[in-house]
């Protein structure tokens, strides 16, 4: 089958690579119809976490049931699932204390044997563990883009909201509106956040943040003047810093009023520092962490009712055959891309 292999750090090409089979009794094999590139890839790609290559990428997918080993009940070939991008067998010890996301036997998929060794989902057909415990039925009415919204972006979006106290009646300001950042204001509006800020200096995804659920935005180099005046100066009661440079931590650190939260979702590439003083007056409660997986079935459910839609993030559709050139556009400045959709 055709995949988007990482032959060297930096250059990825489609390649025939093997097909995948049941390694044990609770896979499953999807044909993928829908996946993405995250920005992870990109840093997966670039070397930025190890260098390893020679491995299928991609973590997101949409697909349709092909095959399932003796041991699955709850799927059947012919189902439409989404899956998380973080496998998690829901019986070793951290997932039975709720941490899925580090469970014992998973990793990541389409991220190289440093994470699990896992196929990836940029390619024709994936081989899914745990299928039971993992999938996700997607609804006749969920199109496909809405479905690869949960794979990731919606689902690491809601989990910084979420640990951003977003919920009635409280203030959000959401640092950079790449794909995660957008998301984590939709899920914001979705628990009833009353005052969400958009932060990025790009007009088009200020606007999108405004489509998704913001009430404010700026484009500001520095916004905390900005977010002084649209919160009467008490400051925001939760921030999510969605890119990883220590310029918008610190900003999102300061944008917090008192009993402040902060949910940290950007993969950085340089330290953060901040003053303990000021921050220990305020009481800041800070969070730093990865998507919660089990997170993906509840906000199925809420697209499935009409009460959120990721489907707006995907701008662009192309076939497998464009993926090496996709993660070249990517990496230069101002593509303009929100988030690819990819028929493999």
């Amino acid at each position: 089958m055709r995949a988007a292999y990482l032959e060297a750090v930096g250059r990825v090409a489609i390649r025939e690579v093997d097909e995948p089979r049941i390694e044990a009794a609770t896979d499953a094999i999807v044909d993928i119809v829908a996946t993405s590139i995250c920005g992870s890839d990109l840093h997966i790609v670039l070397g930025h976490l190890g260098g390893e290559i020679g491995f299928t990428l991609g973590h997101e997918y949409v697909g349709v049931i092909r095959e399932v080993g003796p041991a699955v009940r709850e799927f059947a070939v012919g189902d439409r699932v989404v899956g998380p991008p973080a496998p998690w067998c829901g019986v070793c010890a951290r997932c039975r204390r709720g941490d899925a996301a580090h469970c014992e036997r998973g990793g990541v998929l389409g991220s190289g044997t440093a994470f699990g060794g896992f196929g990836g989902t940029q390619a024709e057909r994936m081989r899914v563990p745990y299928a039971d415990r993992d999938l996700v039925r997607v609804p006749e009415q969920v199109g496909d883009a809405s479905a690869l919204g949960v794979a990731d972006a919606f689902m690491t979006g809601a989990t910084g909201a979420r640990n951003a106290g977003a919920g009635p009646g409280r203030s959000l300001a959401v640092f950079c509106c790449g794909p995660i950042g957008l998301m984590a204001i939709h899920a914001a509006a979705a628990r009833g956040a009353r005052r969400i800020i958009a932060v990025d200096p790009v007009a088009e995804r200020r606007q999108l943040a405004l489509a998704l659920g913001a009430s404010h935005e700026t484009g500001d180099a520095d916004p905390r003047a900005f977010i002084a005046e649209a919160t009467g100066g008490r400051g925001v009661d939760g921030a999510v810093e969605a890119v990883g440079l220590p310029s918008t931590f610190a900003a999102a650190l300061d944008a917090l009023g008192p009993n402040g939260e902060l949910a940290v979702l950007g993969i950085g590439g340089e330290p953060f520092s901040f003053a303990a003083g000021p921050t220990l007056l305020k009481t800041v409660r800070m969070w730093i962490g990865l998507g919660d997986v089990t997170l993906q079935e509840g906000l199925m459910a809420l697209i499935a009712d009409g009460l959120a839609d990721p489907a707006p993030l995907f701008d662009l559709e192309v076939g497998l055959d464009e993926v090496p050139a996709l993660y070249e556009r990517l990496q230069t400045p101002g593509h303009g891309i929100t988030k690819a959709l990819i028929r493999p």
